[in-house]
């Protein structure tokens, strides 16, 4: 049986429309591209953004890609509450914890003791300060209020604003005290007996935070416009920078008088409208994050870190577009930390702007970054508790990665990895389950790999797969520099079991549709891999690619008589290749019989002519072959819709009418396909569509009845013409006498 295909044909072709089928097949064959095959797979983990998918405990992430010891976060208090809004630290070490939704305010001592030391009436404490005295003040919202607070606890309160919130404190050397507000954007000034009064009122809507630079201005942020401004003893204000961004969230100043300030992408806590008195409270039981509706700002996480130098140049430190930060703490060594969230992590910003992410909470957010006596701390939300960032070499530090999905069970390689410094001290672990999330139905941890060059993993075949690295027990750099001690890569070989093919649809196409071939590339030479591409099969996916092949455009569809064609979609779970075979079998036969083996195009073209009339059925069969070892290798089918040959036209059978006779009558008959269409011409004229009998043109016989008495008098030339639903044409004339 002669058929089109991408290689050879079954046996020659005389006519004019079989060669064109011929040289369609001939051209389509060159522009085959090569298939990809599937080899060994490699989990690596190398940059920054593979790292972070993963747990920090103890361990640092470095922007350009790497791990390290870091210190770790220590837990040292837990409110039971859920947000920690502020925190404020006295001369003696003491740290004051300002909680949210319960108004609550706890006292934590140098040596971890703790209590709860006022319970105020209104939701969230959000901002706290201290005078020389060390009396503590505390700001609440909504409803903003602000209390004193003395040694024993006792809460009184202090002042009044007359303003739904209170976002910032800020005290200066003469114990007068400056009250951020909103939503009206005013800051007050309160003196030392309790008597306050606008200090300065601005067009913003939120005073969102407040700092004092080393000349004694007063420096704010504000929101949604995100101004950093300077304002004067004598309450002049200049604009340091107006950011792009919708709020300041912190300030804070250095001992050389730098500024730094982080900026958010949407206004966090609040909303309201500035000047109209339009106020709304903060969203019941959300974090500081709750989203903003009246200020028309977007919604949307996203961070800006600047540096503003004495002389007011502005440098960005950083950026993020999936996060927020909440502080800024400047170090001596010239070095920032960055609270932020969503996953509560604090950065590591070097003089150099080198960054670190120097830890991870395991809350939503780190809100507030405080140093006191030598001592580090941040206050986390979500759930509401303080840690100390320790460099106590008792606690271990370990990396754990996210999860590898291998798509199948797969059956694990070798384990190695590559450190900086070239150190064997790491130890790294895995574990293998088929949940999706590890559980009680994994593996346990595996016992210990030490060998950077390379160990066989010892957990057993399954989908998934985790690791864990274990980094010696050493003190960290008080610092919070870069180690010496840095994993730069990991990685995990793994090979899929296999699995068969999976044929997902088998397309027959309409009759007369062929499938044209796609340009033939003439740039001279062989093309890579040799004339049919075979050796790039062998070579690493990555690599394969460079062939310009990986994609293979569809071609499209013309129409040439008699042609029949098939199209068909497969995927493999292994993405291996897949190399197909298509059989042919005739209605009432048993065998399938092959028709075009070992093809890598997902479509064929055949010349109907050289089949027989009847009705058909083709089997595609697609096998993962290319890409595994014989015994190895598996296969999957699908059987298409019955089609038909039809290569013999409609029989006409017509008689001249008798004389007198008004009508002239024809039956036409299809031996194979049903008829479509029935047509008559008078005298050369228009072709004219006529109906059978039974009123449709649909089986494979049909009579049909043209009246004579309405055609003009005298001897008439009468052709008629059948065609079948595969477009086989047949033609009838006689001359006819009209009454």
């Amino acid at each position: 049986m002669p058929a089109l295909r991408s290689s050879r044909p079954k046996k020659p072709m005389s006519n004019h429309r079989n060669s064109l089928l011929y040289a369609l097949v001939l051209l389509f064959t060159a522009a085959g591209a090569a298939p990809q095959a599937s080899q060994t797979s490699r989990w690596v983990l190398s940059t920054k953004a593979d790292f972070l998918k993963g747990d920090l405990k103890g361990v640092s992430i470095s922007s350009d890609g790497g791990l390290a010891p870091a210190p770790v976060l220590k837990e040292v208090f837990d409110s039971g509450e859920a947000f920690v809004y502020a925190a404020a630290a006295d001369r003696a070490g003491n740290l004051y914890v300002g909680t949210g939704n319960n108004g609550r305010i706890f006292r934590v001592s140098p040596n971890g003791q703790n209590r709860e030391i006022a319970k105020l009436s209104e939701a969230g404490v959000f901002a706290m300060a201290l005078d020389s005295q060390d009396r503590l003040y505390a700001a609440t919202s909504p409803d903003g209020k602000v209390y004193r607070i003395d040694a024993s606890g006792n809460a009184t309160q202090y002042y009044d604003p007359r303003s739904k919130y209170i976002w910032s404190l800020a005290m200066d050397r003469q114990n007068n005290l400056y009250v951020g507000t909103g939503p009206r954007g005013e800051i007050h000034r309160v003196d030392p007996q309790g008597r306050g009064s606008v200090f300065y009122d601005s067009s913003e809507t939120h005073i969102t935070s407040l700092a004092w630079d080393l000349d004694g201005n007063l420096l704010a942020g504000t929101a949604p416009g995100a101004l950093v401004l300077r304002i004067s003893p004598q309450a002049d204000p200049f604009v340091l920078y107006d950011s792009a961004l919708a709020e300041v969230k912190s300030l804070a100043i250095d001992r050389y008088g730098t500024i730094y300030a982080a900026a958010l992408a949407e206004v966090s806590r609040f909303e309201g409208n500035a000047k109209t008195g339009e106020e709304s409270s903060p969203a019941n039981g959300s974090s500081e994050e709750a989203t903003v509706s009246a200020t028309g700002v977007k919604p949307g996480k996203g961070l800006e870190v600047y540096r503003i130098d004495r002389e007011g140049l502005i440098e960005l430190l950083h950026s993020a577009d999936d996060s927020s930060g909440f502080d800024v703490l400047p170090r001596d060594d010239g070095s920032l930390l960055v609270a932020t969230g969503p996953k509560g992590r604090i950065l590591s910003l070097s003089s150099d702007r080198f960054l670190t992410i120097l830890a991870q909470s395991g809350e939503e957010q780190v809100t507030s970054i405080t140093q006191s006596a030598g001592k580090i701390y941040a206050a986390a939300s979500n759930l509401g508790k303080v840690f100390e960032l320790s460099a106590d070499p008792s606690q271990p530090r370990t990396y754990e990665s996210a999860v590898l999905d291998a798509k199948t069970p797969a059956l694990w390689g070798t384990i190695r990895w590559q450190t900086r410094s070239g150190s064997s001290k790491l130890k790294a672990y895995t574990r293998a389950g088929n949940t999706d999330a590890p559980d009680a139905t994994w593996s346990e941890w595996s016992a210990a790999y030490g060998d950077p060059e390379g160990s066989s993993v010892s957990s057993p075949p399954a989908r998934y797969l985790q690791f864990k690295v274990e980094f010696p027990i050493a003190a960290a750099d008080a610092s919070f520099r870069s180690p010496d001690l840095w994993l730069e890569r990991i990685e995990i070989s793994y090979l899929q079991n296999n699995m068969a093919p999976r044929m997902a649809s088998l397309t027959v196409h309409a009759p007369g549709k062929a499938f044209a071939p796609l340009p033939v590339a003439t740039g001279g030479g062989a093309p890579p891999g040799g004339p049919d591409g075979a050796h790039l099969r062998s070579l690493p996916r990555s690599m394969r690619t460079l062939n310009g092949a990986a994609i293979k455009p569809t071609p499209r569809l013309i129409f040439v008589p008699g042609a029949r064609s098939f199209s068909w979609k497969a995927n493999d779970p292994n993405q291996d290749d897949l190399i197909y075979t298509v059989f042919i079998r005739k209605e009432g036969e048993d065998e399938w019989r092959p028709l075009m083996p070992d093809i890598t195009e997902t479509q064929c073209t055949i010349d109907g002519a050289g089949f027989a009339d009847g009705v058909y059925f083709v089997k595609v069969r697609a096998s993962d072959r290319l890409s595994n070892p014989p015994d190895k290798a598996l296969h999957s089918e699908m059987v298409s819709k019955a089609f038909v040959v039809a290569n013999t036209g409609p029989e006409l059978d017509m008689a001249v009418p008798a004389g007198g006779s008004r009508s002239l009558q024809f039956t036409a008959r299809s031996g194979t396909a049903s008829l479509h269409q029935a047509e008559y011409q008078i005298d050369g004229g228009e072709w004219i569509i006529i109906l059978p009998e039974d009123g449709i043109t649909d089986g494979r016989s049909e009579t049909y009845s043209l009246q004579l008495d309405r055609l003009p008098g005298g001897e008439r030339v009468v052709s008629v013409r059948v065609i079948d639903s595969v477009g086989n044409i047949s033609t009838r004339r006689i001359v006819v006498q009209a009454p």
